[in-house]
């Protein structure tokens, strides 16, 4: 049997402190509300959206109009995602909607929805929700991605939802995708949206070394054909940085997600869903990390730029200095929002499509199937909430495909039902990059993921490092047999 995850809290007095303060049952060292956090009412005539809490946070309130005998019911939503706040701030509408639905049925309860949108980084949302479970300080509903839903369904934290995947709202749901959120053969989340980690490729370089518009624009169409190979893209890469025109040659992102585009791509399989167990593909890892050694080995990618904060990456990457980048097609919106280009601070959607190409991950080799990796977030329910089944009637609410596409707009990730995609086809960010997820494969969300995310991630770190691919497999296998109750070696 596995165990529950445990996540290390440091012993700094300020953690001492809140530590104690859970033991003695304080609610406040659980609570999910920052005492600073300023709530907005939010009338039915008003989007909660149109002020953005985008980067900063906040709470808003819909405005509950009900008689004496009806019963107005607080549940309330909480996501650590400050750079997508309608992951909260839909449920607004959510709750109007469902409102509506309710008097029609002469019900005699209202919901109002506390939606909280306060930033944390995982390790502190992890901790911030273990927390406030322990101690019955929950929210009803959370935002978080599909890979937390393995430990905290192990852990017994969530409400199981079998059942909801018939709601006539998903049944046109992307195949595969309740795959994301099913653990132990149960459903315990509803995705949220969905993503793809494309590769971008910077335009005027391949330009500079002599390509026409034709060949530029034609470039995502061959990957998907299995034309152009990972061998191709580094041959380019190193082209275009022995002629000095970039930089870097290519740059991955390194979270476990985007690491696992690596791996995925040089075919690695990682986990064994029948047997509920990891995989230790050694000859494709081996593959895998001869690959990025050769690129280290010939300055296409630097040690520099793999250990470099991604918003650094995204910057060279908007500014010309990049020639290949694994990053996420939400990027887009910080390229618009955040001040990265250095004469012009934020640049339009226009600007980065002339100048910024996406394709998939090219296979290894020609006629081979290219790949992206997919993170969805999801919604899950505290098993806590003492409103069960109206949490699960604004699920199916906040799931509508206007609410989807208002998500997306607003943060340029993807919708995952086909009725969410038809609404985005006049957003042309959105609209030419949603074939990406026909290719997606998902990272496992087994409640040891973490763990596992580490040893690859530590691979990574190795190899930059100067370890040889051989000793760095070797120093994985001891990783796992030292962190992983059990896994297949192939």
């Amino acid at each position: 049997m596995k165990t529950k995850p445990t996540f290390q809290w440091k012993y700094t007095a300020a953690g001492i402190a809140a530590l104690t303060l859970l033991l003695s049952g304080c609610a406040q060292a659980a609570q999910n509300t920052a005492s600073n956090n300023a709530v907005t009412q939010v009338d039915a005539n008003q989007n909660p959206n149109a002020a953005t809490d985008i980067d900063t946070g906040g709470t808003k309130v819909n405005v509950v109009s009900a008689a004496g005998d009806v019963e107005v019911v607080p549940i309330e939503v909480m996501t650590p995602d400050s750079s997508a706040p309608a992951r909260a701030n839909n449920f607004v509408k959510a709750a109007d909607k469902l409102n509506a639905q309710l008097e029609k049925e002469n019900a005699k309860q209202r919901v109002k929805v506390n939606a909280i949108v306060k930033p944390l980084a995982d390790e502190d949302f992890k901790q911030n929700f273990i927390f406030a479970s322990k101690s019955g300080n929950a929210s009803d509903i959370y935002a978080t991605t599909f890979s937390n839903i393995g430990w905290m369904a192990d852990g017994d934290y969530l409400l199981n939802l079998n059942g909801i995947e018939k709601d006539p709202v998903f049944q046109n749901q992307i195949p595969g995708y309740w795959d994301a959120v099913t653990w132990n053969k149960n459903i315990w989340g509803v995705i949220q949206d969905t993503e793809a980690r494309p590769v971008y490729y910077w335009k005027p370089a391949l330009k500079k070394l002599g390509w026409t518009d034709e060949q530029i624009t034609s470039l995502p169409g061959k990957v998907e054909k299995g034309e152009f190979t990972i061998d191709d893209m580094g041959k380019i890469a190193k082209d275009a940085v022995d002629k000095k025109i970039v930089q870097n040659g290519f740059v991955p992102t390194t979270g476990q997600s985007d690491l696992a585009l690596l791996f995925y791509s040089h075919g690695v399989e990682m986990y064994d869903k029948d047997k509920a167990e990891y995989v230790f593909d050694k000859a494709h890892i081996t593959d895998t990390l001869k690959w990025l050694k050769g690129l280290l080995d010939d300055k296409v990618l630097t040690a520099s730029a793999l250990g470099a904060p991604k918003d650094d990456n995204l910057k060279a990457m908007i500014n010309g200095e990049t020639m290949f980048m694994t990053a996420g097609v939400w990027d887009e919106a910080k390229w618009r929002t955040r001040g990265m280009e250095k004469t012009q601070g934020n640049v339009s959607t226009d600007y980065i499509m002339q100048n910024v190409g996406v394709m998939l991950m090219p296979p290894t080799e020609k006629g081979g199937k290219p790949v992206t990796v997919s993170g969805p977030w999801t919604y899950v329910v505290s098993k806590q909430t003492k409103h069960s089944e109206l949490a699960k009637r604004l699920l199916t609410y906040v799931s509508a495909p206007e609410l989807q596409k208002e998500h997306d707009v607003q943060s340029s990730h993807l919708p995952f039902t086909k009725e969410g995609q038809e609404l985005i086809k006049d957003d042309p960010w959105l609209s030419a990059n949603s074939y990406l997820i026909n290719y997606s494969k998902f990272i496992p969300n087994d409640p040891d993921q973490p763990k596992f995310g580490k040893i690859y991630t530590d691979a990574i770190k190795n190899i930059s490092g100067g370890k040889s691919p051989e000793e760095t497999v070797s120093l994985m296998e001891e990783q796992m047999k030292l962190n992983l109750d059990k896994f297949t070696v192939k």
